[in-house]
């Protein structure tokens, strides 16, 4: 079982999120690149809110390929290319039901990605204990 958890000798974090993940082995690690608001048809969803939703399902769908799933994740790194951003991200969240809630997070906002259109980008590592580890 992964422990995802913040040392006492630690400031407490400002945000609900911990320190660290500490992964026993033996485990299989999936390192995640970006993900995108493209859907499997190579569609752009209109908005903010949209490109955020369908860059958490690529996530999901990358890891449900690997045979692993949401509680598997044990990081996420979130580019946003506006602070305005911010609400649609928490109307993503809302709308998915689905909360990083207590992952190791870092929340960047950035000037721009690689296209401008795109308005969110999602990386994250996931690692899955194997059985009797």
């Amino acid at each position: 079982m992964n422990k995802i958890w913040s040392p006492d000798t630690l400031a407490a974090p400002a945000a609900n999120y911990h320190q660290c993940a500490l992964i026993p082995a033996p485990s299989r690690w999936l390192n995640i690149a970006g993900q995108l608001g493209i859907d499997p048809q190579g569609t752009l969803a209109p908005d903010t809110e949209g490109q955020i939703v369908q860059a958490w399902e690529n996530l999901r769908a990358v890891l449900r390929a690997n045979d692993m799933d949401l509680q598997d994740l044990v990081s996420v790194r979130l580019y946003l290319v506006e602070r305005g951003d911010l609400s649609a991200y928490q109307a993503a969240k809302a709308r998915l039901g689905f909360d990083v809630g207590g992952l190791p997070t870092t929340l960047l906002f950035v000037q721009g990605l690689f296209d401008p259109l795109w308005r969110v980008e999602i990386e994250a590592q996931a690692a899955k204990v194997f059985e009797g580890g």
